[in-house]
Formats: structure tokens, C-alpha cells, sequence
């Protein structure tokens, strides 16, 4: 019995362990569908954007003519969306015109019996109903058990135009004012017209023998790939543009030139000016930036031969007396030194006068004929034509501007505007140079001239603060004592150095009004009497009324005037109150009550400078500015001020 219990136990066991491992099982080959799943998803997401961004037209439809799906390009060939296309049918849509249906038909058929069809060239009704030649190549496909066709069209209008062209130009090969020749697959010319002499001489062809190295590689490529080719030839001062069209049945090749020489020189033209209009921009930029002359026209001198737009330039500055002063040459090198060697003489070549002369470009077809005491005249000659003008702005000469270009540009106005233009600029910053270094220097002058009147107004200022002290011997040096905190203060607040000087003169002279008051009051050695305090009180109006028709550019003689106002209104001359006394004011009055009370007097002795803080410290907000208190006792306690 016992065995048995064990034995059922075991299978109990051998269950469990089965389950676990089919469910194991299950999970494993679940995550590896998914997988399946999943990569099978990105191949046909990546198949489908190959379809839909295929350069060529792809299309499928169903054996009866039904569009199913299409790509991007089958929308821009047709001009339908696809929306528009699927479920609709080539017939119902009018697609092709009804003499290719019986065509169509046929290929139809054929992909039924599973054959590709095609290349086969029909026109193609598009919806805007404009036509376009097409060329369509069909596959029968196998999707989900179906037989569809895919097809493949390529637009071939261009192809087939230019096919009209040469069967025109083939017409009447003799009388064609072009080359026309007919090439044998060995190389060996068949047949050409008197305007392709020229072309075989160019070739160094030899009657009876085979074309060499390019030229009969590309009638080989031409056969070979059964298409057209073409090149360009260059012959003496003409373009030849050649298209060899394939005869492929009978293994020769028709070439047929023609003379774009125009063509080229129109698009050299257009890039030259391109370059050039380049070179202005950088000389433009050169012009705000660059604040030195000899600087300025070196670079000009890069920017107007390294963007190609000239083969050489150069620019020389004249001084008053039309002699040489600086001078800068880009191209040259070396060849420029017997120029030099000219210019430092005094001289200036014959059409360098004459473009100092007149406004105009002076043009220089054959600089070596028309120029020949001109020591770059064989130089440009080699490279070309040259141009020159003279730099001038606001009827002031600054020198001439020469650069070489290709000779068949320099009769084009608008290569002349454009240089005249780039003259004009190059004076300009030469200008905005000479008006920088006239205005730096008037500047300088005036700074100096400046600094001379503030030395004169601090004689000034200090003979006033001495004549106050020969009044008043027992306080002397108590306006510059008072001077040295408040300015001390006034950088503590951070004010700018205008208001600073603004204080330290107000504070130097704070009590110029003194001088209006008996000496015997000022000089008392005991208190003074209501009498005596309310004329000293006066000096503050005093001061004003001196100080009012100075302009210092400092408001000093009101700050004078109010610098025993207090915050409360309990100060005089009129009883101002908080932000109604200058700031300044209210300074200069902290500062000279704290210089007063640690000062002796002829009426009492020092009370030293921990009572005068004590003073202002108690007063905080009532009699004294706040901030003004706080900064006064910082510069005391912790950066530790002294009076000199």
C-alpha cells in the first residue's frame, strides 16, 4: 500500500513538472510568433515605403483592369490621388485612348497565361486631360492566392522628343549648318557633312581608319547600351554640343553637333558676375569692419581675386599732392615690383591719369598695344583685359582701383557697373575711415579740453573751500574731512562717477555761504545766542545764491542749499522733508554732522567719533537717511574709515 502512496505521489510530481514546462513551451513559442510577427511587419512596412517612394510609376491591378494600390510617383504621373484610383477601373477613368484598348487587351491576356509583357509605349490621358507618352512593362504576381499585374511605367516624353529632334536634323544632313556624321561600329566614319570638318580635324581623324581614344569608346557605349549619349567638344573659341543616337540594327551611330558656344558664354557670364557680386559683398563687409586703410584695400584686394572673380587687382592711395602712400596688390606677387618701383617715383601710368580724371571705367582691351609704359601691361595681356577707376567720395581723390579679367567680359556694362560699384564702396570706407580718425582725434581733443576745465574748477573749487577756512581758522579742513566721507558714501551706494564728483564738489564747498557771516559769530568761544544761531543758519542761503549761476552739471548749489534739511522737516533753510531733500543733501548732512561733533569747536571740545555715530545711529529714519546711516556705520565699523 505503501508503494502505491509512493507511486501516485511520483505521478502527482511527474504532472506538475509536465505542466510547468508545457506552459514554459506555450509562453516561449507565443514570444517567438510575436517576434515572427513583428519582423514580418517592418519587412512589409519596408517593402511598402519601397513601393510608394519608387522613382518609377508602380501600379497593381486585377486581370480585369482594376487598380487595387499604386505608388506616389503613379499619382504625379496620372494626376489622380490614389484614393481616386483604387476600385476603379483603366476604361471607366479613359486612361488610354480606345485605339490601344484592343493593345491592353492583349497584354491582359497575357499576364492570365502568367507572361510579363512589355516595354510597350502608349499615350497616357492624364486628369487634367494633357497627354503623356509612357512606356509600361507589366509582371503577373501571386498575392494571398490572387493573380494580379503588377506594372511598372516610366514617362518618356522627353525621350521622344528629343528622338523628333535628331529625325529632323537627319533630314537634310548636307544643308545643316551643324555637324552631322555617321559612325560604323569599328569607328570608321561613313558619312559626314561639310560642316563637320572642322569637328574631325579636332578629332585628327584620318579617312579610312578608326576613330581613337574618347571618341570611339563613346560610339562602343552608345551601341552597347542602346541609348543616347552626350558630350561637349571644345574647338578653337566654340562649343560643340554632340549627341550620338544608336542605330542599333544596322551598328552605327548618327552624330549630330550644335554651337552652344553662345549658350557657354551666357553661363560663364552669369557665374563670373556671380563672383564678383560675392566679392563686393565681402569688400561690403570688409568696409564696416575693418578700421584701418592699408588693412581695408589688402583685403579688398583678396576678396576681389580669390572669389575668381578677377585674375589680379590692385589699389594704390594717393596723398594731396598726387603722390604715392600706400599701396596693396592681390595676384601679382612679384610681377607688381616694377610697378611699384613707378609709383614711388611719383608716376602714374597713362591710363592711371586718365582714370584720375574722370568718373568713368577706363576699359584696356590689349593692355600690352594700348598701355606700354605700363610695366603689368605683358602680364595682363597674358590674362586678359583690364579695368581701372579711381577712388573718389564728397570730391576727395583717394588713389585708383586696376583688376585683369577675361577679355570677351570687359565690354559688358554690366561688369563696368558692378566694378564702378565696388569702387564706390571701397571709397566709402576709406571715407567713413578718414571721418572715424578726424572725429577720434576731435574727441581726444575734447576729452583733453575736458580735463583741463575739471582742473581748472578743482583750483577753483579748492580756492573757495581755503577762503571759507580763512574765515572760519577753527574749522579748518572740516569741508574736505566731510568731503572724503560723503564721496566715500556715495561709492558705498554704488552711484555713478558723475554724481560722486557731484558730491565731492558740493561737499567741498557745502559751507561757502559762511563768508557772508561775521567772523566774531563764527569764531565765538561760548553758545550762541537765538540771534547769533538764526544768522548762522542763513549760511545755506548764502552759499545758494553764489553758487546758483555756476554750471557746474551738478545740481551743487541746491545741494548746498539743502544740506541741513532733515528727513522730518525739522531742518532749515526750508524745512524739507524726506524724498523732497536731494539725496546728495541728505548725504552731505550726515557726513558733516558725524565730522562736526568728532571735531573740536571753539565753543566745546571734541565729542569723538563714537558719539557723533551714536548721534546718527539714534536719529536713524528721523533726522537721517536710513540707508545713508547704515552705510556710514559700515564704513566705520567693519571697513574702517578714518579721516585724513
Amino acid at each position: 500500500m505503501k508503494d502505491e502512496d509512493k507511486t501516485k505521489v511520483d505521478l502527482i510530481k511527474n504532472l506538475k513538472t509536465l505542466r510547468k514546462k508545457q506552459k514554459k513551451s506555450i509562453a516561449n513559442n507565443i514570444t517567438e510568433r510575436k517576434q515572427a510577427e513583428g519582423k514580418l511587419q517592418d519587412s512589409e512596412d519596408y517593402l511598402k515605403m519601397l513601393f510608394d517612394y519608387a522613382p518609377d510609376v508602380y501600379y497593381i491591378s486585377d486581370l480585369k483592369g482594376n487598380f487595387i494600390d499604386g505608388n506616389l510617383a503613379a499619382e504625379r504621373l496620372t494626376g489622380y490621388k490614389r484614393e481616386e484610383l483604387i476600385g476603379e477601373n483603366f476604361l471607366k477613368l479613359k486612361l488610354f485612348s480606345p485605339i490601344d484598348i484592343p493593345k491592353i487587351t492583349k497584354l491582359l491576356v497575357k499576364s492570365l497565361e502568367g507572361q510579363p509583357t512589355g516595354p510597350d509605349e502608349f499615350v497616357l490621358n492624364r486628369k487634367d486631360n494633357s497627354k503623356v507618352a509612357v512606356e509600361i512593362s507589366t509582371y503577373p504576381v501571386k498575392i494571398k492566392g490572387e493573380t494580379l499585374v503588377l506594372s511598372i511605367a516610366r514617362d518618356i516624353t522627353e525621350r521622344k522628343k528629343a528622338i523628333k529632334e535628331i529625325e529632323e536634323l537627319a533630314k537634310f544632313p548636307a544643308e545643316d549648318p551643324n555637324p552631322v556624321l555617321r559612325i560604323s561600329k569599328d569607328g570608321t566614319v561613313l558619312y559626314h557633312n561639310y560642316s563637320s570638318e572642322s569637328l574631325l580635324e579636332h578629332w585628327h581623324y584620318q579617312e579610312g581608319k578608326a576613330l581613337q581614344d574618347r571618341w570611339i569608346q563613346l560610339v562602343l557605349d552608345t551601341l552597347r547600351d542602346n541609348d543616347i549619349k552626350t558630350t561637349e567638344a571644345e574647338m578653337d573659341d566654340k562649343v560643340i554640343f554632340l549627341t550620338f543616337a544608336p542605330i542599333a540594327e544596322k551598328d552605327f551611330v548618327n552624330v549630330y553637333g550644335s554651337d552652344i558656344t553662345e549658350l557657354k558664354q551666357g553661363e560663364e557670364r552669369i557665374k563670373h558676375l556671380n563672383l564678383v557680386l560675392r566679392a563686393i559683398r565681402n569688400t561690403n563687409q570688409l568696409i564696416f569692419k575693418e578700421k584701418d586703410r592699408e588693412r581695408l584695400i589688402k583685403g579688398v584686394c583678396n576678396s576681389l581675386t580669390e572669389t575668381r572673380g578677377y585674375y589680379s587687382s590692385f589699389i594704390v592711395l594717393l596723398d594731396e599732392k598726387r603722390k604715392i602712400n600706400t599701396y596693396a596688390e592681390a595676384g601679382l606677387g612679384k610681377d607688381f615690383l616694377p610697378m611699384l618701383k613707378l609709383l614711388k617715383k611719383g608716376k602714374l601710368t597713362t591710363f592711371g591719369q586718365i582714370a584720375l580724371k574722370q568718373k568713368e571705367v577706363v576699359i584696356i582691351k590689349d593692355p600690352a598695344s594700348a598701355c606700354p609704359d605700363c610695366p603689368l601691361a605683358q602680364v595682363c595681356s597674358t590674362r586678359g583685359s583690364v579695368m581701372t577707376v579711381r577712388l573718389g567720395r564728397d570730391g576727395k581723390i583717394y588713389g585708383v582701383m586696376s583688376v585683369s579679367i577675361p577679355a570677351h567680359f570687359i565690354t559688358d556694362k554690366e561688369e563696368q557697373a558692378l566694378f564702378m560699384e565696388a569702387a564706390g564702396d571701397v571709397a566709402l570706407g576709406l571715407h567713413s575711415i578718414e571721418l572715424e580718425k578726424k572725429l577720434n582725434k576731435q574727441t581726444d581733443d575734447l576729452k583733453e579740453r575736458v580735463k583741463e576745465l575739471k582742473r581748472a574748477m578743482g583750483a577753483t573749487i579748492e580756492t573757495m573751500s581755503k577762503i571759507v577756512e580763512a574765515k572760519d581758522p577753527y574749522t579748518a579742513g572740516h569741508q574736505q574731512r566731510v568731503s572724503q566721507l560723503a564721496t566715500a558714501i556715495a561709492k558705498e551706494l554704488n552711484f555713478s562717477e558723475d554724481k560722486i564728483e557731484g558730491i565731492r564738489i558740493a561737499s567741498l564747498i557745502h559751507d561757502i555761504g559762511k563768508i557772508g557771516l561775521p567772523t566774531e559769530i563764527l569764531s565765538k568761544p561760548t553758545k550762541l545766542s537765538d540771534i547769533e544761531f538764526s544768522l548762522i543758519k542763513e549760511h545755506s542761503q548764502i552759499g545758494y545764491n553764489i553758487l546758483q549761476s555756476i554750471d557746474f552739471s551738478y545740481p551743487v548749489a541746491n545741494i548746498v542749499l539743502q544740506h541741513h534739511e532733515r528727513l522730518n522737516g525739522s531742518g532749515y533753510p526750508k524745512h524739507l522733508k524726506g524724498d523732497k531733500i536731494f539725496l546728495e543733501a541728505r548725504i552731505i548732512g550726515a557726513a558733516d554732522v558725524v565730522e562736526a561733533m568728532s571735531s573740536h569747536r571753539p565753543y566745546r571740545a571734541a565729542l569723538g567719533i563714537d558719539k557723533a555715530l551714536e548721534e546718527i545711529t539714534q536719529n536713524r529714519g528721523i533726522l537721517y537717511d536710513p540707508d545713508v546711516v547704515d552705510v556710514c556705520l559700515k564704513l566705520f565699523k567693519e571697513k574702517e574709515f578714518k579721516f585724513e
